[in-house]
């Protein structure tokens, strides 16, 4: 069923909305949990690199405003 002026103009609010959702047959995706993914293999060993990385350049700043280096 296509979209017509009459059926989309007249959503102001949530039950507004969910009726829309009903008479449209369509899923609300905002009701749907979101799962958190799983980050696995080289992916993980990239995000660890990234933290190490991210540290020792913080430690680098620290030393530099200190003018120790």
């Amino acid at each position: 069923m296509a979209l017509d002026n009459e059926g989309f103009r007249f959503i102001k609010d949530e039950k507004d909305w969910d009726n829309f959702i009903k008479r449209e047959k369509l899923k609300d995706y905002s009701k749907i949990p979101v799962k958190r993914a799983h980050v696995k293999g080289w992916v993980k060993f990239a995000f660890i690199f990234l933290r190490i990385y991210i540290v020792i350049m913080l430690v680098l700043i620290v030393l530099g405003f200190l003018n120790i280096i």
